[in-house]
């Protein structure tokens, strides 16, 4: 039987704007989606009938995003036959990270090319987005500006060269769910241009783009957990050239001028990594 070893790569959020919540209950972002070196594993193998998964972490059966990837899949196509799905994760759960989106979007072309392509990337596009605001961008896989609530992707040329960046993980996970409950007591009416910020990427001016790093979600979530802001902190004062909150996770990530093991030492305490944008 045909077998597909997949890497379904995490992001981060090279800034996040956050525009206002629309009337089907989202919200209006900006922000441009980075992948990175840092990924999940997933192995698929046709089987008989239905779905076989398995995973190395929570959340199992079909709670998971990669199962119901799958599960939409096979229904929309009408396929009689099925999946089998061995899940395993390196990705921090509730990190902004977007791992369990990565992971669905795999499952989903995984699936398309397993069964011989019975959809086109415009349905595939269609599926995505009922799974997940950022299972469409990891279709792409490539650095992309996102709006809306994350539907409409315009994908931008890579870097100019690769960054070093180091992820910090402080051993907790966030909810979106949470975050975006409690937004709105922390949206300002300042303004700031997005615009501004997609010119230094596409100039990879990386200096700039590091001192200029801004997420809307930092005031309410640094505010609740104070280690983020500590870790914040201490990645600027260790010579980071900026350092930001990922998405509305736990992670927080630094960019450096290269690859520079002194920041695993200095954060031994919590899960750290240190990748490349890819």
């Amino acid at each position: 039987m045909t077998k597909l070893l997949l890497k379904a790569y995490a992001k981060i959020n090279l800034g996040l704007k956050i525009i206002g919540k629309r009337p089907d209950g989202y919200h209006n972002i900006e922000s441009i989606l980075q992948p990175i070196s840092f990924f999940d594993t997933i192995e698929l193998t046709e089987n008989s009938k239905g779905i076989e998964f398995s995973s190395d972490l929570p959340p199992y059966g079909n709670e998971n995003l990669c199962y119901k990837a799958a599960e939409l899949f096979l229904k929309q196509t009408n396929i009689k036959t099925g999946v089998c799905i061995k899940l395993k994760k390196q990705i921090w759960m509730g990190a902004g990270l977007g791992g369990g989106s990565s992971c669905a979007a795999q499952v989903l072309q995984g699936m398309n090319k397993l069964f011989g392509t019975p959809v086109d990337e415009k349905e595939l596009d269609e599926f995505a987005i009922t799974l997940g605001s950022d299972v469409p961008f990891f279709l792409k896989n490539s650095p992309a500006y996102i709006q809306g609530r994350g539907e409409i992707i315009t994908p931008l040329p890579p870097l100019s060269q690769p960054l070093w960046l180091v992820l910090i993980y402080p051993n907790f996970q966030i909810s979106t769910k949470w975050a975006y409950l409690n937004i709105k007591n922390y949206l300002t009416k300042e303004l700031w241009d997005f615009k501004v910020f997609k010119v230094l990427f596409l100039n990879s001016d990386i200096e700039d783009l590091a001192s200029n790093l801004r997420n809307d979600f930092e005031q309410l979530v640094l505010q609740e957990y104070s280690e983020l802001k500590r870790i914040k902190l201490k990645l600027l004062d260790l010579g980071a050239l900026g350092a930001s909150l990922s998405g509305s996770g736990s992670c927080i990530y630094g960019i450096l001028n290269e690859k520079d093991r002194k920041f695993e030492e200095a954060f031994s305490e919590f899960k750290v990594r240190l990748v490349k944008t890819i």
